[in-house]
């Protein structure tokens, strides 16, 4: 139960994020970053939790116009606040140690 409430709110945060995306036009704007496999007390899990996150955050926050820099730009600020959001909405100290 909890983890599912933990794999929404990641996805809410996800999700919110793609209002500043590029991206955001796209049909897809938002990834579910499931988590329940990974036991986030080993660094192992961490590292696996967190590398989906930055899949998840990269997807969604991809520029429509990959030569235009201010797209680029948007994109990779886009990249950074999705991770932050969905890191501090799982709420695991290691996480938060993962992402430095």
């Amino acid at each position: 139960m909890k983890s599912a409430i933990r794999q929404t709110l990641i996805a809410s945060a996800l999700a919110s994020m793609s209002a500043v995306a590029c991206a955001a036009s796209s049909a897809e704007s938002s990834r579910t970053v499931a988590f329940a496999d990974l036991d986030l007390t080993h660094p192992a899990g961490v590292a696996v939790l967190y590398q989906r996150i930055r899949t998840a955050a990269l997807e969604v926050c991809r520029p429509l116009l990959d030569r235009d820099p201010s797209f680029t730009a948007r994109s990779r600020s886009c990249v950074q606040d999705a991770i932050a959001r969905a890191v501090n909405e799982v709420n695991a100290p290691s996480l938060n140690v993962a992402q430095r």
